[in-house]
């Protein structure tokens, strides 16, 4: 019986299987029948034998035994009598798929859900802007600060020049329509020192709206292209034509206008 062998080699509990056990050539030689009959007494809870077959081949005569058994671990077969020879003792290792030795079988966790279609791109679209704003914020306070308060300061002047020009037109404006009248020259010739005191100012951050025409002509610092000297002849002509309590023609005031253009125009 040690020769026994099963088909297949490793059997699970339920499967249906083959016990074949080796027989002297002379066994049962005189047996015309090949499936041997078998009681209901074969059958048991942990293995149930569905068929015995002797079979005659030139290499040798088999007993072979179909089972299925339903109980794992070493199951012994009921004990068969065949042409008056006891077959006892036969038993099948029978294997568990849910306690294998070869690979313990561990179910696996639930699987994560799919994620969304463009889930991915809208993270790392996300990080990414967050990560440039990152970058963007540090060049501002490391390397930017310097340029960004040079370009504030740019766009401060051009607008102080725009705003200014928009007065010089304004006042030449008047001019032309009010041209006979004398005393609203006089109010032109006020409201451009004033507008352009106030100009000088907050372009040059010097307070030329407490400064005479002497202290303008002293004055070191320039503003841009237009000299101290320069401006303090303007504001003493335009400060005589104000207060020297005569006519006022419109020549006067268009030369004064004109200074005011050229000087906007070399600050610039």
């Amino acid at each position: 019986m040690a020769d026994a062998y099963l088909m297949p080699s490793k059997v699970y509990v339920g499967d249906r299987a083959k016990l074949v056990v080796p027989l002297s050539n002379g066994f049962a030689e005189d047996s015309r029948t090949t499936q041997l009959n078998f009681t209901a007494s074969l059958t048991s809870q942990d293995i149930i034998i569905h068929r015995v077959l002797l079979e005659r081949r030139p290499g040798g005569n088999s007993l072979t035994i179909e089972f299925s058994a339903y109980k794992p671990g070493r199951v012994e077969l009921p004990a068969l009598e065949i042409a008056g020879e006891p077959f006892t003792g036969l038993s099948v290792e029978i294997n568990s798929i849910l306690d294998s030795s070869e690979a313990s079988m561990v179910l696996s966790g639930p699987e994560l859900p799919p994620a969304i279609p463009g889930t991915s791109f809208l993270v790392y679209g996300t990080i990414s802007l967050i990560l440039l704003s990152l970058l963007l914020a540090s060049w501002v306070l490391l390397w930017g600060r310097k340029r960004l308060r040079g370009w504030l300061e740019k766009w401060k002047k051009k607008r102080l020049l725009a705003a200014m020009r928009g007065v010089e037109k304004r006042l030449r404006k008047a001019l032309v329509r009010d041209d006979a009248e004398s005393s609203v020259r006089r109010e032109i010739l006020d409201t451009l020192s004033t507008e352009f005191r106030s100009f000088l100012a907050l372009f040059t951050g010097e307070n030329y709206r407490a400064m005479t025409a002497v202290e303008i002509s002293l004055l070191d610092s320039g503003t841009g292209a237009a000299g101290g000297k320069h401006l303090g002849n303007f504001f003493k002509r335009c400060d005589t034509s104000r207060f020297n309590g005569g006519e006022i023609g419109s020549e006067a005031v268009i030369v004064l206008l004109d200074d005011v253009k050229k000087i906007l125009a070399e600050t610039a």
